[in-house]
């Protein structure tokens, strides 16, 4: 990690004089007056440490602190402080600092401070560096975050189940994630070579069934299976008859008991094994983690910054019902975003002419797609209902590419 500092000193001979010491030293300095110039480079991405004086006209470095903590708590911040400030950077010290140096400061101090600094935060970011890695090879927490019971249950029973050749119905209400849990469940099964969908709400049903291709080893996701008819399944029972190790995975609103005689009766040779998709209100636990995780995905599907989400944004997302499920919190989280948007980005926004907004509109559904699908482009495309061609050609034109999204 290349080392990187940025000075906050409103007095300008002492500001210039600090980073030619440290330039001196390969440090990258990025100087700031004060707080207000400062602000924007304080991220949570942010790889290097803050060097802050704490006396400042307007906004002192108490702000500067409580600006670093709010956008990631563990930014360091080194203070800067005269003799008689000695007992306000103690108080710093208790309120997350990193640490403070007196001024005059000696070269000597003043670099093994920041160099210890400089290491903390090298640690700290190959730490999330991992995690986030671990995170991506771990497709059902990256879909199902959180940690109560519920969503802990979730993720083992696709995880317990994944790799058994089983047929499986997931069950839950509308928009609880049962299509997330099949992608899941197909990516991280090592028994499938070739995945197929059909959805039964779908008015082309007859031609869905007609065009399936069944090869060795296929996965085939019934989307839907409550609102089959019972010739179409029929029809699809007949095509499927002959096909070799085939394995079924059902989405629907209801459970097998559930569902019509009729359905029951063509679908009973195939004996599923049930799977609970929670609901939100089911894991309101987890709510604060779920939200991140989709703003998150909204903020890097639109090409933005990820916001800092307020603890009061938080506290009103656990309180609401969000009977909608998924696609509700989803869309609270693509207004959220939009709504942190800096004043450059909502003034470009609104200077896009009709076709800037519909290339805008289909880039961010194109990435949602692949972002579903976990970055397969094949998949993304079925998803969609495009050609394999069509895909690769809106992805060409947009310039997405599959694997910066995932990074």
């Amino acid at each position: 990690m290349t080392a990187k500092v940025l000075l906050i000193e409103d007095d300008d001979a002492l500001r210039r004089s600090l980073t030619q010491t440290l330039e001196l030293e390969d440090i990258t300095v990025l100087q700031a007056n004060g707080f207000e110039q400062a602000k924007r480079a304080i991220r949570a991405n942010f790889t290097g440490v803050i060097l802050s004086d704490i006396r400042m006209p307007r906004y002192d470095g108490f702000e500067v602190l409580k600006k670093a903590q709010a956008v990631d708590p563990d930014l360091p911040v080194i203070l800067l402080t005269g003799e008689a400030d000695v007992p306000m950077a103690v108080r710093a010290l208790q309120n997350g600092a990193f640490d403070f140096l007196e001024k005059p400061c000696g070269t000597e101090q003043l670099l093994k401070t920041l160099r210890a600094a400089m290491a903390h935060r090298s640690l700290i970011l190959q730490s999330r560096q991992l995690e986030r890695q671990l995170e991506r090879s771990d497709i059902a927490a990256l879909n199902f975050p959180g940690q109560s019971v519920v969503s802990r249950k979730l993720r083992a029973d696709l995880r317990r189940l994944a790799p058994l050749q089983v047929n499986l119905m997931l069950v839950g209400e509308t928009g609880v994630g049962k299509r997330l849990a099949a992608h899941t469940l197909q990516v991280i099964s090592p028994l499938s070579d070739h995945n197929e969908g059909i959805n039964f709400k779908d008015p082309a049903i007859a031609d869905q069934i007609a065009k399936l291709q069944l090869p060795r080893n296929t996965c085939l996701v019934l989307k839907n299976i409550d609102d089959a008819s019972s010739e179409d399944l029929s029809s699809l029972m007949e095509r499927t008859s002959a096909a070799a190790d085939l394995r079924v995975l059902m989405t629907s609103t209801r459970s097998f008991a559930g569902l019509a005689e009729g359905i029951r009766a063509i679908l009973v040779h195939i004996n599923p094994v049930e799977v609970q998709i929670p609901s939100l209100f089911q894991r309101s636990a987890d709510l604060p983690a779920i939200f991140e995780s989709l703003t998150r995905q909204v903020a890097r599907d639109l090409n933005i910054d990820m916001p800092t989400i307020a603890q009061t944004t938080f506290s009103e997302i656990a309180k609401a019902t969000w009977q909608g499920n998924l696609p509700e919190l989803r869309s609270f989280a693509r207004s959220y975003v939009l709504g942190n948007q800096s004043k450059t980005q909502q003034n470009d926004a609104m200077k896009m002419g009709l076709s800037e907004q519909m290339d805008a509109f289909e880039k961010s559904v194109l990435s949602e797609a692949l972002r579903r699908n976990h970055w397969k482009a094949s998949l993304a495309a079925k998803d969609l209902k495009l050609a394999r061609k069509t895909m690769y050609d809106r992805l060409a034109r947009h310039d997405i590419r599959p694997k910066d999204l995932k990074s």
